[in-house]
């Protein structure tokens, strides 16, 4: 270790000298961004990943079975949450990239049994019952599309064999068009404290093209009576950079849902999947207007000003809580690559820094669950996993105390990371202060290629300069 951190030192102070000496002209462009007018919408060419920190060293398959059943018997000792997945749609809409199987009645009923199977054979393991969860996520696809008794069980089974925290957050992600009153109640009824509902968008038109159902006053009344219940935190999520989403449009979504005074909300940018449906839709021309990186850049800076004037909490990069209701536990905590247990067919999670992945084939999940945890894909933490996940935790919240974090992990980290700070700095993306360094407006937009770049950065930096 100490030989790895005096490298690390050299190369860093090296590379620090010919910063100096050239400017951002002279080595390692992929990290570094474009000095320019407006670092909002000129700092790089284009978002370099969706999440930061993802990756790991594939384990053998004839191995999976083994290490998961070292990682059932361990321990778990911080943080944690539990992601149920439920992986059905009664639509694929335009812009998603998760779409895995169509609501069937019958076929979601026997996945709900099997889902509580599963849950009931882990019941037991160390893993699970070592320490309290904080937080559990159903998600999917659309968790709302199960049936209402098949929620409830569900919800019910979860309290039964989980051990959750007294505070737990227990988080139900739906859409508009399954939130009928019978849903609400069998979601409240199995301890549902916190909802997350994909609006995307009020845009009536914009919403049909996307292929949601509902239309603009539907979602307003159907989130009202929600919210009349008070019994749950209700978070929306708006899209910006929608397909004919004019700059008019995405401030007026904004206005509405602080208007209707919800608990939080995730202003996230349209991701395009290269060969997706919507990649393909754009290709065909079916749109008069799409988004660029630079519009979607002047999107992000007008949904921040109108949270900041409204005086909500920002919680993260791209959330915010009104008053005091809204925890967004679960998204923290998948940042910061906390444990988090796994169930449902295609669900993924973490486990002592793996990361564990169930099978996404629904009929053999269906055959399987309750026999044996249908693991068929596990990825082994690399060599710096924990500066990983500190780097993607703290950017997600705008800014990282370089200088603690070096002293758990033993480096040097205000020196190992210079060379970056120093050229963001003067392109506008972050500020430096006593060991801490802060994002700016233009940094926050792009604080995914900032944490990647720094992961990526000090891999790099454990070889010596040539």
């Amino acid at each position: 270790m100490k030989q790895e951190i005096s490298t690390i030192r050299q190369n860093a102070n090296a590379k620090l000298k010919l910063l100096e000496t050239f400017g951002d002209t002279s080595f390692d462009h992929r990290y570094f961004a474009k000095i320019c007018d407006n670092p909002l919408t000129g700092a790089f060419k284009k978002k370099t990943v969706v999440h930061a920190g993802l990756g790991g060293t594939p384990v053998p398959r004839e191995k999976t079975a083994r290490v998961w059943e070292t990682l059932s018997s361990a321990q778990r000792l911080g943080k944690t949450s539990a992601y149920i997945h439920i992986p059905f749609c009664s639509t694929h809409c335009l812009y998603c990239g998760f779409f895995a199987n169509p609501a069937q009645k019958e076929t979601m009923h026997a996945y709900a049994k099997a889902l509580i199977r599963e849950l009931e054979a882990d019941r037991d393991l160390n893993l699970v019952q070592s320490h309290p969860v904080h937080a559990v996520y159903l998600g999917g696809g659309t968790p709302t599309a199960l049936g209402g008794d098949d929620l409830r069980q569900v919800l019910d089974t979860i309290r039964q064999c989980l051990p959750l925290a007294n505070d737990c957050e227990i988080t139900v992600e739906g859409r508009i068009s399954d939130l009928t009153d019978e849903k609400i109640h069998a979601c409240i009824q199995g301890g549902a404290n916190r909802f997350s509902i994909g609006v995307q968008t009020f845009d009536t038109e914009i919403r049909r093209n996307l292929g949601r159902l509902s239309d603009r006053q539907t979602v307003m009344d159907r989130l009202l009576r929600l919210k009349e219940r008070d019994h749950a935190a209700i978070i929306i999520d708006l899209i910006f950079g929608l397909p004919d989403q004019t700059m008019e449009i995405w401030e007026k979504d904004i206005d509405t849902f602080l208007d209707l005074e919800l608990d939080g909300v995730d202003l996230y940018q349209l991701i395009r999947f290269p060969g997706g449906t919507l990649d393909k839709a754009a290709a065909q021309g079916r749109f008069k207007t799409l988004a660029d990186q630079a519009q979607r850049a002047l999107m992000f800076e007008a949904g921040v000003n109108r949270m900041a004037r409204a005086r909500y909490r920002r919680l993260s990069i791209s959330h915010w809580g009104r008053k005091f209701r809204e925890r967004n536990r679960y998204n923290l905590s998948m940042k910061e690559k906390a444990d988090c247990l796994a169930y449902g067919s295609g669900a993924g999670g973490t486990m002592n820094g793996h990361m564990i992945f169930l099978d996404g084939n629904l009929n053999t999940y269906l055959e399987t669950a309750g026999k044996a945890k249908p693991v068929t894909r596990i990825m082994a933490p690399e060599a710096h996993d924990r500066l990983s996940a500190i780097i993607s935790g703290s950017l997600e919240l705008g800014y990282m105390d370089l200088r603690t974090a070096g002293k758990k992990l033993d480096l040097d980290l205000e020196t190992v990371f210079a060379p970056l700070t120093e050229q963001w700095a003067q392109a506008g993306l972050l500020t430096q202060d006593n060991g801490w360094i802060t994002l700016t407006l233009a940094g926050e937009f792009w604080q995914t290629n900032l944490a990647q770049g720094m992961i990526d950065y000090y891999k790099q930096s454990t070889t010596a300069l040539p």
